[in-house]
């Protein structure tokens, strides 16, 4: 019997930024229409983070510390709180515009730029871990790009080798703990800076900051009919007026309610 699977990496953004690979899923599909979820949660690096940056997975206790949560023909809490079903008015416009032809629940989250309004969980395309050697970094970064490498590989699951130290699921924690509070102090150091430095430019007339992308409304119109007759893909549409997919389907609803007529 046939069967598709597909892979991805849940995660999250915890302090300054950083992203914690907390959680590797997979989608099992079969011929017959039978399907599987398994999720694989990475606890070395869910240890790292506090309830303010992580609550859990939705549909999973992850007390039970199990190496795998196995869900057969059933969807998955975590999947239905942020998958449209075929159900949805708008089901196809939205597999439309991640640029998908049917539904993998897994490629929708990774492709997708809505945020689910109950968690800061998103889903990338799989992590896998890795060792990464940092040995010749040290004569090469400032303390703090070093820092920042080094966290950056300890969030996502990597092992990481610098000099004679082997950091680890071992002491991952440990490790972490020093390093992300010596980043922090220079980050925030940065962002009281930073924002020190917009105030003042502010002050003397010089931020403005970015300008929106202004678009043709009589050249929109004429590029949703091409659409409409299926001349060009709604990506394509997007490309020719220099906007974001996003912004092409913003502006395309926002006319809804003017132009009856336009799909």
């Amino acid at each position: 019997m046939r069967t598709y699977r597909s892979f991805g990496t849940i995660c999250v953004k915890g302090p300054y930024n950083l992203v914690f690979a907390l959680c590797d899923i997979e989608y099992i599909l079969k011929e017959d229409d039978s399907f599987r979820y398994v999720f694989k949660p990475n606890y070395n690096v869910i240890e790292l983070l506090d309830s303010k940056y992580f609550q859990g997975i939705p549909g999973l206790n992850l007390d039970l510390k199990e190496k795998k949560y196995i869900r057969d023909n059933m969807i998955p809490t975590f999947i239905s709180e942020r998958v449209p079903m075929k159900n949805r008015e708008d089901y196809n416009e939205l597999l439309e515009l991640v640029g998908m032809d049917y539904m993998d629940p897994i490629e929708y989250l990774i492709r997708t730029k809505d945020k689910y309004c109950g968690d800061n969980l998103f889903v990338v395309k799989k992590i896998e871990s890795t060792t990464i050697n940092l040995i010749d970094e040290t004569s090469k970064e400032n303390n703090n790009a070093l820092i920042k490498k080094i966290l950056t590989n300890l969030c996502i699951g990597n092992n990481v080798i610098i000099n004679d130290q082997i950091i680890n699921d071992s002491n991952r924690k440990i490790f972490y703990d020093v390093f992300i509070a010596i980043y922090g102090r220079t980050y925030n150091n940065n962002k009281d800076l930073q924002k020190k430095g917009i105030l003042e430019a502010k002050a003397k007339g010089n931020f403005k900051g970015r300008k929106p992308i202004s678009v043709d409304e009589l050249k929109f119109l004429n590029i949703l009919e091409e659409v409409k007759n299926k001349k060009i893909s709604p990506k394509e549409a997007a490309s020719k007026l220099g906007i974001s997919i996003d912004k092409y389907y913003r502006l395309k609803n926002k006319l809804k309610s003017t132009t009856v007529s336009l799909q």
